[in-house]
């Protein structure tokens, strides 16, 4: 069954999308916008993301690919579908246009495999990109501009049962998404531009007497939040955080660099491309 409550237990089962339709000729966020006019190579892309999936299975996680389709140049990014959660895989419900019916394609993949889907959100907005379990009992949750409070309503309604508190991020809105701006990476460990997010939650942060990570503004948008945990202190991650994988590995994390530089194009790294299914409960 699916089940996720930490951005850091083992992961076992992560759902991916190859970039064979990814296209930023309609930009629909400012690091896409920024690369509009040197496009994608395609081809490169796909070959890195095969990369990206064969790093999961040399690492015993089980990989699930959705179908593809040309209406869905954004695809790649399968983190924004929603959330799972101790209840099992709640989707969202996206802003843009651009990404209505993505989630069908989701659905075939998770079919096969008979893996269910508890619900998807009735009203408001909301993407994965801005979920983010601090621990099994609080995540913080982005409003930055693809999340609205009426998305955030409906979500704490649906974990009111898990004993799961939200609490609201708001954030300027060209960083998109919370996991581009604050990362829980490892147990106390996390990835912050503190200028980006607000006061309030960083207090959260350091209540809970978390190891920060600073970066700044400008590598907010050279993704050096947007990492991913898969579990027993491995992260899969970048060149272009060279800062940040210096510090991981500083604490004594493995960190993976994989080349990504096509794939990062879209607005989305490491975390946002991937939508985990299954970890072990921390």
């Amino acid at each position: 069954m699916p089940f996720v409550n930490s951005e850091y237990g083992p992961l076992k089962r992560v759902l991916l999308c190859r970039p064979e339709y990814l296209d930023i000729t309609v930009p629909i966020n400012v690091i896409a916008a920024n690369n509009k006019e040197k496009g994608v190579n395609v081809g490169q892309a796909c070959r890195e993301h095969d990369e990206f999936v064969r790093a999961f299975q040399e690492y015993g996680v089980e990989v699930l690919l959705a179908p593809t389709s040309k209406r869905y140049p954004y695809e790649v990014n399968t983190r924004d579908l929603g959330v799972t959660t101790p209840k099992g895989i709640i989707f969202g419900r996206y802003l843009r246009e651009l990404h209505w019916g993505e989630h069908r394609l989701a659905e075939q993949a998770l079919h096969e495999k008979r893996i269910p889907i508890l619900t998807q959100l009735p009203f408001g907005t909301f993407e994965g990109g801005d979920f983010m379990y601090v621990d099994k009992d609080f995540a913080g949750i982005g409003i930055g501009c693809r999340t609205n409070m009426i998305g955030v309503h409906w979500l704490q309604a649906l974990l009111a049962d898990t004993g799961i508190t939200l609490m609201p991020v708001d954030f300027d809105k060209d960083y998109l998404h919370l996991d581009m701006i604050c990362n829980i990476i490892a147990p106390q460990v996390c990835v912050i531009c503190t200028e980006a997010v607000s006061p309030e939650f960083y207090k959260e942060l350091k209540k809970r007497n978390f190891t920060f990570i600073n970066v700044s503004p400008s590598e907010v948008f050279d993704h050096a939040c947007n990492l991913l945990s898969i579990g027993n202190n491995t992260i899969f991650s970048h060149p272009k955080a060279r800062k940040v994988n210096e510090r991981l590995r500083a604490l004594g994390l493995n960190v993976l660099e994989l080349p990504l530089m096509e794939c990062l194009k879209s607005g989305g790294g490491p975390r946002c491309m991937s939508f985990p299914i299954e970890r072990d409960e921390t």
